[in-house]
């Protein structure tokens, strides 16, 4: 499999599952500025929102720097970048992701570290991205 580069594909910003993806991670950031804001020495608060969205926060930061880096590189990839395009677009690997790694890194917290899910999930949301982007790579254009 190739690396990354220019191809006939059009891997443009403007599309509905990018502008998605930008509100959400948007809609988070706003949320922590609103919370700090309005509650600025609540320690709870603060702790309570990076337990509940910090982990959205990574697969999202992560996701938008992806796909905007692919983007500006080759705005027409080859077969690579589109399946790593595709597979952030369509949310289908966020979809799953985010909640399953939400829910290990949860429950490892919760239990100090007894049940040590963070990183099993993480292998498995790992897996379910080269899975979708394997789909996206061998799928007929």
């Amino acid at each position: 499999m190739p690396d990354p580069g220019a191809g006939p594909y059009s891997l443009s910003l403007d599309t509905t599952g990018f502008a998605v993806l930008a509100v959400s991670l948007f809609l988070f950031v706003l949320m922590f500025l609103v919370l700090r804001s309005y509650h600025p020495n609540r320690k709870r608060g603060l702790e309570g929102y990076l337990e509940g969205a910090g982990v959205s926060l990574v697969f999202l930061v992560l996701a938008v720097l992806l796909v905007v880096a692919v983007s500006m590189h080759d705005p027409h990839g080859n077969k690579t970048s589109y399946a790593l395009y595709t597979t952030i677009l369509t949310g289908y690997w966020l979809a799953f992701a985010i909640p399953v790694v939400t829910v290990a890194s949860s429950i490892q917290a919760r239990s100090r570290g007894a049940i040590p899910w963070l990183i099993p999930s993480m292998v498995v949301a790992a897996l379910m991205f080269v899975g979708i982007f394997g789909y996206y790579y061998l799928a007929p254009a």
